[in-house]
């Protein structure tokens, strides 16, 4: 078991030590970054991901065949806010938990410390994305979602005290959260039109679940005439706008475009000309409408002879809200062949499609098996531009860049993970083929530690009310709980995974 233990640690701690002094070719000039997140697509969703898929997406299939797709990428967590924190951090959304922020709450009967979600907002000298690349003499924007802490009212001076704007972007065009108010777009760092009414509630209608799908939004505030309808079209717009002024101002310094796209995160508010178009009901209407505002940027690109020069990375902040009932009523598999959706630690919560694509760069219509998580962004921009991550930074993120040149290496770059879903509710290790799952309201992570330090009994029924171990290998959809027949390899997995958050870090 210590030799196990031993290897589980290497394997989380380090990639090949030859990649690491592999030298990263320099390209001529520096390459524009393209970053499209969008929110809660599924890996089943994409035609490119899954055949069967019951939904078109002819720019994302596009884009995959323009470039690389990845099929074991993972987002940090399996909701939004972890999983954009770590996205643009580098750095695992459960290393922020400590005891100063931590309160006590009751949670299904179960008595627990809860923390605020991790947030650029409250760690405001962090590196992140934009400013690794800002000091590299990029230009930088973000338009859509942002949800990493945002002023929800303006000061005396009509200005809002925290926006993008602060966390190292030049330009921000968007709002927070879809679904949640104030319901009212911000530039820079105003409302463009204040949020001075009220909307009330709105449960979507014809799905399962009405307080998590469809036309479904929360009671808050609003700007005058707000309409979820066109939402993403004015989103768009600004996006298109942005690199256009960019591309003609003359400055000669490459853009970084933070483009988070609100969608297929509810509200649905399809665009008319994609209604009743999918084999998936109101769900797959709206993954269309995100799949053409890609392809609208990718038309940009090329309209402004961008596209061969721009480094184009395209992923999900975590799985999609779609039931057991929808896959039995549409046939459609949005989290493809993994188990569960968004929230779960199965798969289908956190493993993620993910596309590479950079003309010449990058071989077109390739894959790539290899694990990766997307905070290893940070440190695969940072080789890319001969930038050396500072200690303190990017603590979880690993360099891609051999993978995107299509080199096979002998090791793999990143042999584990950890999985977060919220708070401290339940977390989940991932060490070569094997992942524990641990009970949900059970453990507490804080300051570096584990609580309770060893595996316990658990008296509830449910799925989640138990440890999970699964192989991976022989088992992708996680349908054999292995845990009563594998005790010694959930104890080496509990270790690595008590190892790894005494450590801080998974990056040497």
């Amino acid at each position: 078991m210590k030799h196990t233990l031993t290897l589980i640690a290497a394997l989380l701690l380090a990639p090949l030590a030859a990649l690491h002094a592999a030298e990263v070719p320099k390209a001529a000039g520096k390459p524009n970054v393209l970053i499209l997140l969008v929110d809660d697509m599924g890996y089943g969703d994409p035609q490119c991901f899954n055949p069967q898929s019951k939904i078109a997406t002819p720019h994302l299939d596009r884009l995959a065949a323009d470039g690389m797709r990845f099929t074991a990428a993972h987002a940090p967590g399996s909701i939004c806010v972890p999983s954009r924190y770590g996205l643009l951090t580098g750095r695992m959304p459960y290393r922020t938990w400590n005891s100063k922020d931590a309160k006590p709450a009751t949670r299904n009967g179960h008595e627990l410390l809860h923390f605020p979600p991790p947030m650029l907002q409250s760690e405001p000298q962090r590196l992140n994305l934009a400013t690794l690349l800002k000091r590299q003499g990029y230009a930088t924007a973000c338009v859509g979602k942002w949800h990493q802490g945002m002023s929800a009212t303006a000061q005396a001076d009509g200005t809002l005290k925290t926006t993008p704007v602060d966390a190292g972007f030049d330009y921000y065009y968007g709002f927070d959260a879809p679904e949640q108010g104030p319901y009212a777009f911000i530039e820079n760092k105003r409302f463009v039109s204040a949020p001075t009414e009220t909307i009330e509630d709105h449960p979507g209608a014809g799905v399962t679940n009405p307080e998590t799908q469809g036309a479904h939004w929360r009671k808050g505030l609003a700007a005058p005439g707000w309409k979820f309808e066109g939402y993403l079209a004015t989103i768009a717009g600004k996006a298109d706008a942005w690199l256009t002024q960019h591309a003609g101002g003359g400055s000669g310094a490459p853009f970084f475009l933070y483009y988070a796209i609100p969608a297929p995160h509810a509200p649905w508010a399809t665009a008319n000309e994609f209604k009743g178009k999918s084999g998936a009901g109101q769900y797959g209407d709206y993954v269309m409408n995100v799949d053409a505002m890609i392809g609208q940027m990718l038309a940009t690109l090329e309209k402004l002879k961008l596209k061969d020069n721009t480094l184009i990375f395209f992923s999900s902040d975590n799985g999609p809200v779609w039931y057991p009932q929808d896959i039995e009523k549409f046939a459609h598999r949005a989290a493809g062949p993994w188990k569960g959706m968004k929230g779960d630690l199965t798969e289908g919560g956190h493993h993620m499609p993910f596309i590479a694509s950079w003309p010449g760069r990058i071989k077109a219509g390739s894959t790539c098996d290899e694990l990766l998580c997307f905070t290893d962004l940070m440190a695969t921009l940072a080789a890319l531009l001969g930038e050396k991550l500072p200690r303190d930074a990017g603590e979880d993120s690993f360099d891609l860049s051999p993978l995107l040149r299509g080199e096979k290496p002998a090791a793999p770059i990143r042999a584990g993970l950890v999985h977060v879903n919220y708070g401290s509710y339940t977390l989940a290790i991932r060490a070569g083929d094997w992942k524990l799952i641990l009970p949900s309201w059970v453990y507490a992570v804080k300051d570096g530690t584990i609580t309770p330090d060893h595996l316990v009994e658990t008296a509830g029924k449910g799925p989640t009310d138990k440890f999970q171990l699964y192989n991976l290998r022989t088992d992708p959809g996680e349908a054999t709980n292995l845990f009563a027949q594998e005790p010694a390899k959930a104890r080496e997995l509990f270790a690595a995974l008590k190892a790894d958050i005494a450590r801080g870090r998974s990056r040497p």
